[in-house]
């Protein structure tokens, strides 16, 4: 538990580019033990409202969950790509998949 001498900020992230599963992951790395992120929606922008003690994310840290992000989608479509037997042409990351077949 924090000390309660801990001033907690709430702060709006713009989702842009940021895996959800990636800042989930890692926003007690960047921020503290007691950090904590959540999806929220500001102002019709999708993204995350992170609470945590302290600082906000810098700059360079909110690139560097871009990058993660980034890397982390694209080894998900290898991962789909494979599953599927696509050549890399086929491969589109944002392509529709099928969960559920239901009749009407």
């Amino acid at each position: 538990m924090p000390p309660a001498s801990f001033e907690y900020k709430q702060y709006f992230v713009p989702g842009w580019a940021i895996s959800r599963h990636i800042i989930f992951s890692h926003i007690q790395f960047y921020l503290g033990p007691y950090a904590s992120v959540r999806p929220y929606s500001y102002r019709g922008r999708e993204g995350y409202l992170v609470t945590a003690p302290g600082q906000p994310l810098t700059r360079s840290q909110i690139e560097d969950l871009q990058n993660l992000s980034r890397q982390y989608e694209q080894q998900a479509a290898e991962r789909m790509q494979a599953s599927h037997n696509a050549t890399s042409e086929d491969m589109y990351i944002n392509q529709p998949v099928p969960v559920q077949h239901r009749r009407r």
